[in-house]
């Protein structure tokens, strides 16, 4: 028999335990807030500019409120179901097999659009920031950052929680100080009040913005040894990096004003100095790597876990199908943002609370999402995430 542990062990054992749910607990909040932080952030200041600042006031409260109950029914989905699985198998589960196929075709679509979207920017942005020094062209630096992301996904949850909790820290500081800085450039007379005509333009944009379910099931993976905690990380993963985008993107329309870029950097390079802009990529790489790699995880095992594939071959397709598209021509930025935040994340939207409708009838116990789901408020939400992709998709049509 083994030595008795004294009772001063025991005390430092339980020292160190709850030390490594702490820094479970924080990496938890950094990766759901690193998720969010992506490069839509960068697109929300054209739309906000465009549709008049009185959206801006409209949109943002209420796409919080429902991305909210999103993650939160998500992870009351996660935490009900023994098997793990991401959203395509609980799809399957709940479902029959036919809806497991539209969630796979919605899940792909819309994931690999995301990464479309990460590596036009990434590239852009590391070419504007590294180019003046070292030279080169678009491509060269798309290629180097897309290796060096798909890398780290390829060593798994551990790699990525340290990575997402050491980047997010940095990417706060460095929006804090660019919204600081940016502040001697800001003009009240920057802001239009309201244009009916482009009214739609922030649903999908925002909507994408500001969706970080990707990272849900991560988040409880982090945290199954202390559920009760995950409720909590959510709302603050959530909530703090959507107050940032906030500020920062009422800022950047008060200093570019109707001079506004879809990227927002050509804009803003014709109002500030250039210290200001190399702060600017250096935040705008920063979300983009630390959106990419939870979303790319996220596809590696929707193809790893639902499909069953292989582990490896799941790695190569989250990588490289998102890179051909992108090799084949796929560069318009604002039209992959604005349909994969509005049609691919409204049927997201759907697929989950239909799920969840299930859920609450053989959940007794509610651990994180603990308000109630009824018929009538489904209705409104599934409306409202319809409504916005046909809107969505019929201004790309025109």
């Amino acid at each position: 028999m083994g030595r008795a542990l004294s009772s001063v062990e025991y005390l430092l054992l339980d020292i160190k335990y709850k030390i490594k749910m702490s820094k479970n607990y924080f990496k938890a909040i950094a990766i759901l807030m690193g998720t969010v932080l992506g490069a839509g952030i960068f697109t929300v200041p054209y739309a906000i500019e465009k549709a008049g600042v009185l959206s801006f006031l409209i949109y943002f409260p209420i796409l919080h409120s429902i991305q909210l109950i999103l993650h939160l029914i998500y992870a009351e989905i996660i935490l009900t179901t023994k098997e793990s699985h991401r959203m395509v198998g609980y799809v399957g589960i709940y479902f029959n097999g036919f809806f497991k196929k539209i969630a796979l075709l919605i899940s792909i679509i819309g994931k690999h659009g995301t990464l479309v979207a990460y590596i036009i920017l990434g590239g852009l942005f590391l070419h504007q920031l590294l180019s003046p020094v070292f030279g080169g062209d678009v491509f060269i630096y798309t290629v180097i950052l897309f290796f060096l992301q798909t890398s780290i996904v390829l060593f798994g949850l551990k790699a990525i929680a340290k990575v997402e909790a050491f980047l997010t820290i940095f990417l706060v500081l460095a929006l804090g100080v660019l919204t600081w800085r940016g502040l001697g450039y800001w003009e009240l007379g920057n802001y239009e009040l309201f244009n009916i005509e482009n009214i739609l333009l922030p649903y999908g944009v925002i909507f994408f913005a500001i969706g970080g379910q990707a990272s849900i099931p991560e988040v409880c993976r982090l945290l199954k040894k202390e559920k009760r905690k995950i409720r909590s990380a959510i709302v603050w993963g959530t909530s703090l990096p959507i107050l940032l985008i906030s500020m920062f993107s009422f800022l950047i329309v008060g200093v570019t004003g109707d001079k506004t870029t879809p990227d927002i950097l050509i804009g803003l390079a014709t109002h500030v100095d250039i210290r200001l802009i190399s702060l600017a990529l250096v935040v705008g790489l920063l979300a983009i790597i630390t959106s990419y790699i939870v979303i790319s995880q996220s596809l590696k095992e929707i193809y790893w876990w639902d499909e069953s594939m292989n582990k490896k071959l799941a790695w190569f397709l989250s990588a490289f199908i998102p890179f051909l598209l992108y090799l084949f021509g796929i560069r318009n930025l604002t039209g992959v943002i604005g349909l994969t935040g509005s049609i691919t994340g409204g049927l997201y939207g759907i697929i989950l609370i239909s799920i969840y409708l299930k859920v609450q009838k053989k959940k007794k116990v509610k651990t994180v999402y603990r308000g109630y789901i009824s018929n009538k408020m489904a209705f409104i939400l599934i409306g409202a995430f319809i409504l916005g992709a046909i809107s969505e998709l019929i201004d790309f049509l025109i």
